[in-house]
């Protein structure tokens, strides 16, 4: 009695199977790092309604926003740019009344950003563009969940109720008066946006910093990400 023989995959067939899985794979990774940037953006987002929410309680408590830069004054809207990074780490030092590894303050520290130690926020390791034992006194970096460094603040520190007349930066389309369609934004002189912080990076400056080398971020590496309270 013959046995039948099973006949198995021929070369060409087993090269068009993997062609196949091939085509099938480079139309996914598309579709798949599509909602991995969305939500990184969205965690990004999240993060930056924390901060300004550390920010408004700081200023219902001391009854004025965090002095994080030079440039502060109450009789107009302040921008502060969080890749300067001794902005950075008043930023930090203000709303989480701690040095960005985590240890108390100093005296002089606390008398001039948060003289009662209130924690508002916490920031954790994967909030820094990178963590090692000169954070406290070194490149100390926040980044949005894109790796971008340029996070800009800005205050209603003439307590208008709205942001205006911001410079000296890219600006998000929809908080930019000539891009959103609405006339408003925060680089118009009158109008602005209604709001007491806002924080957000745009896409059109994104960069990334590894401690040694800047490396622009375009395309799909970067986005405008914008929290508004």
């Amino acid at each position: 009695m013959k046995s039948e023989s099973r006949r198995g995959f021929t070369l060409i067939e087993l090269l068009t199977v993997i062609a196949i899985i091939g085509i099938m794979a480079a139309m996914l990774f598309p579709a798949i790092n599509a909602v991995r940037k969305k939500s990184k953006i969205a965690t990004s987002q999240s993060t930056f309604s924390q901060w300004c929410t550390a920010v408004n309680r700081y200023k219902s408590v001391y009854g004025f926003y965090p002095n994080i830069g030079t440039t502060y004054s109450s009789a107009a809207d302040s921008l502060h740019k969080l890749d300067d990074t001794a902005t950075t780490r008043k930023f930090i030092k203000a709303l989480s009344a701690k040095n960005p590894s985590g240890s108390a303050l100093i005296s002089a520290d606390r008398t001039v950003l948060n003289r009662n130690a209130e924690e508002f926020c916490a920031f954790s390791k994967e909030d820094y563009a990178f963590y090692d034992s000169s954070i406290d006194t070194g490149n100390t970096l926040l980044v949005d969940k894109l790796g971008n460094y340029k996070i800009r603040v800005v205050f209603d520190s003439d307590s208008t109720g709205s942001i205006k007349k911001i410079s000296g930066v890219t600006i998000p389309d929809d908080i930019n008066s000539a891009k959103n369609g609405t006339g408003l934004g925060i680089d118009s002189a009158t109008g602005g946006i209604p709001a007491r912080v806002i924080i957000f990076t745009a896409a059109g400056e994104a960069a990334s910093f590894d401690g040694t080398t800047i490396t622009p971020m375009t395309g799909d590496d970067a986005a405008d990400i914008i929290a508004i309270q």
